[in-house]
């Protein structure tokens, strides 16, 4: 799977935000400290924020903080609903795509169930589970994700 760049932006988004949650930034400073210009990473503080995974507080004094504790945000959540209008493949597009297989193709299949398992590693996964490891008694509630799962997903930048 290969995500939209959008969207490795914003997990390392919610990275950054996630090891101070209690502190805001602003965009300025995130734009640089995630290496994306400022107004790409604008639209993508937009989505966050529609999603409720981030607030945005206005003013001089305002900037971006995370709305849930990193232990209560799922990376499946986040990568389903920044990819959610992306095809894995031609076949998978809602008007069926151009593709030239028939409509009893087993690749379709295969796909699916592949692309399904990348969710749930993901979904097993929080933003927690991808930040430096804190003291002990200071992280939120990890996931209940496999070792194996938690260990093949490598923090972002």
């Amino acid at each position: 799977m290969r995500l939209l760049a959008s969207t490795d932006f914003a997990l390392r988004l919610l990275i950054r935000l996630g090891a101070d949650p209690a502190r805001h930034r602003n965009t300025e400073t995130l734009a640089q400290e995630v290496g994306v210009p400022r107004n790409h990473l604008h639209k993508i503080v937009q989505d966050l924020a529609e999603a409720g995974l981030v607030r945005t507080l206005r003013g001089p004094r305002g900037g971006v903080l995370l709305a849930r504790a990193p232990g209560e945000i799922s990376l499946g959540t986040v990568v389903r609903r920044l990819e959610q209008r992306q095809a894995l493949v031609e076949c998978f597009r809602p008007d069926g795509g151009a593709c030239c297989l028939s409509a009893d193709c087993r690749l379709r299949g295969v796909l699916a169930r592949s692309q399904e398992a990348f969710l749930a590693v993901l979904d097993g996964t929080t933003l927690a589970d991808c930040l430096v490891a804190a003291p002990a008694g200071a992280r939120t509630r990890r996931s209940a994700a496999p070792a194996e799962s938690s260990t093949s997903i490598k923090p972002l930048g």
